[in-house]
C-alpha cells in the first residue's frame, strides 16, 4: 500500500492509481478496514480508480479512532487533500456511509456523488452491542457477525468475517459505535445535492431497509437498490450483484 500522513499519523490505503473517468473512495464501517471492500477492489478496477483507506486507528493506519462522525469527516477531508484527489465519489458502508453523508453536508470540495451501503441518516446502537464488546468481546464476536449477515449466508464467509472482527481492538469498536450512536442528520438530507445511490440488503438487521428508504426519499434524485439475500455487509455477501449496481451507477454519471 502507498503511505501518506494525515493529522501527523501514517495512513495505509489501497490505490489502483490508473486514470479513469471516475475515482471512488471507499470507506469501511465501524471496526472495519479496507478488507471490507476486497471484492470491489477485485471486481471494479476497470470501472474506476479505486482508493480504499484504513480509517485512523484501524488495521494498518496509525493514530486513534475518532469519537464522532464529524471528526472522521474532517480527517477524510485532509486525507483527500493529501492523496491529491480533485474530483471523487464517496462509497461508504455503515459508519463509512455516515462519514460520506457528513462530508456531503460539509460541502467537501471535489465530492461529486455518494454510494451509501447499509447505512442511515441515524445510526442508533443497541446497548447490548456495547455491553458485549466491552465485557465479553471474544464470545460476543460471533453473535455480532450473526446480526451482520443474512440468515442464509455461507458458513465459510461467516468464519472469515468473524476473524476480521476479532482482529480489531475492542476500543476501536467502542469509539466507532459511540460515533454512530451520536450521529443523526435526518433533518438535513434535503441539503445534499449530489447524485446518490443507496444500497441495502433485504435481510439487513443492523441498518434495516427502512433506513435506506428514508435516504432515498429525502435526498433529491437518490436511487435505492435492494440486494436480495444479503444482510448488513452486502458487498461481501453478494459481491457480484453489488459490483454490478455500483458499475451501473457510475456509468449513469457519464
Amino acid at each position: 500500500m502507498p503511505e501518506i500522513f494525515v493529522q501527523g499519523f501514517d495512513v495505509h490505503f489501497q490505490d489502483t492509481v490508473k486514470s479513469l473517468p471516475h475515482t471512488v473512495v471507499f470507506l469501511h464501517g465501524a471496526g472495519g478496514s479496507h478488507h471490507t471492500w476486497r471484492d470491489q477492489w477485485a471486481g471494479l478496477k476497470g470501472v474506476a480508480r479505486l482508493v480504499v483507506p484504513d480509517l485512523p486507528g484501524h488495521a494498518e493506519s496509525l493514530g486513534s479512532p475518532k469519537e464522532t462522525v464529524e471528526a472522521y469527516a474532517e480527517w477524510l477531508s485532509e486525507f483527500i487533500k493529501e492523496a491529491g484527489l480533485k474530483k471523487f465519489i464517496l462509497a461508504g458502508h455503515s459508519m463509512g456511509g455516515a462519514i460520506a453523508l457528513q462530508a456531503a453536508l460539509n460541502r467537501t470540495p471535489g465530492l461529486s456523488a455518494l454510494i451509501l451501503a447499509g447505512t442511515g441518516a441515524r445510526l442508533k446502537v443497541s446497548p447490548v452491542i456495547f455491553e458485549g464488546i466491552v465485557h465479553r468481546f471474544r464470545e460476543f464476536a460471533p453473535e455480532l457477525v450473526e446480526w451482520m449477515m443474512a440468515r442464509e449466508t455461507d458458513l465459510l464467509l461467516r468464519e472469515d468475517v468473524t476473524k476480521d472482527v476479532l482482529s480489531t481492538r475492542p476500543g476501536a469498536f467502542v469509539a466507532d459505535f459511540r460515533a454512530c450512536d451520536a450521529f443523526d442528520v435526518r433533518g438535513r438530507l434535503g441539503e445534499i445535492g449530489v447524485p446518490t445511490l443507496a444500497i441495502c440488503g433485504d435481510d439487513d438487521r443492523l441498518t434495516p431497509l427502512k433506513y435506506s428508504e428514508l435516504l432515498a426519499a429525502n435526498i433529491r434524485g437518490a436511487v435505492l437498490k435492494i440486494v436480495h439475500g444479503a444482510g448488513h455487509i452486502a458487498m461481501l455477501e453478494k459481491p457480484a450483484e453489488v459490483n454490478n449496481v455500483i458499475a451501473s451507477f457510475l456509468h449513469s454519471l457519464d
